[in-house]
């Protein structure tokens, strides 16, 4: 069984994740990429978690599908939107096999989880991004850089009712972070590839994806317990890539 298969769901179980209230940063996001388009389109959201970032796009005007597996999530992300009185649109499946329309959204966002298989398998994921995209759309997808996760192995931050660990695997260029329960149940793991800018272009290649821009992110100093949500490009734990049609 692939780790992904049992990890999203057990990682419901950790406080503030998943099924967590909208944060001022998931407005801030959905205000960004709306101003990015230039007004509300039709967005789709891949592993929409909690529908935190889905509701906020709705709110912003997007009329909203999205595509996300974990049962409790889904179940969240309907409830989180009738609490706001907006309309999200949310598939329960696998966004490798989801059946959407082609060429039906002008955006596609996927946060915080590209990088779950090979790079074949991301490959894949990118061409059936590309088919859902309008010819003048965008995909934003958040990528983890590889230079953060080499040094950050060994810290991460503490969590209610969980021990929490970075690592790094060298030779598969992947982040590695391990929840283990303190109730004495078995630790699961997220290993998700890291691509530096370098590395995303090669990996697009043969896709009908081009890069345009890049968003860098935040970096969180596990030593001094400080997250700061901006940062250059060399210091970020990842970034966004803005992709478009060839």
């Amino acid at each position: 069984m692939h780790w992904s298969e049992t990890f999203y769901a057990r990682q419901t179980d950790v406080p503030g994740i998943g099924t967590a209230a909208i944060h001022p940063s998931h407005r801030a996001l959905a205000a960004r990429v709306t101003a990015h388009l230039g007004g509300p389109r039709h967005l789709l959201e891949l592993g929409s978690g909690g529908g935190q970032f889905a509701v906020c796009a709705a709110r912003e005007g997007h009329t909203v599908t999205a595509v996300e597996r974990v049962p409790l999530l889904v179940q969240h992300s309907r409830s989180l939107a009738r609490k706001h009185a907006v309309q999200v649109r949310v598939h329960r499946a696998d966004f490798y096999t989801v059946r959407l329309p082609a060429a039906s959204h002008d955006a596609v966002c996927y946060w915080d989880g590209f990088g779950i298989g090979t790079d074949d398998d991301q490959r894949r994921l990118l061409r059936r991004i590309a088919a859902w995209l309008t010819p003048a759309g965008r995909a934003y997808i958040d990528v983890y850089t590889p230079w953060y996760w080499a040094h950050a192995a060994g810290n991460a931050p503490h969590l209610p009712g969980f021990a929490r660990s970075y690592g790094f695997d060298p030779d598969g260029c992947r982040m590695l972070d391990t929840y283990t329960p303190t109730d004495g149940t078995e630790p699961f793991t997220q290993s998700l590839r890291c691509y530096s800018p370098a590395d995303l272009r090669l990996l697009l290649t043969g896709t009908p994806l081009h890069l345009t821009e890049l968003w860098p992110g935040g970096h969180y100093d596990a030593q001094a317990g400080v997250w700061t949500p901006e940062v250059p490009l060399e210091q970020a734990m990842s970034y966004t890539a803005v992709l478009a049609p060839e």
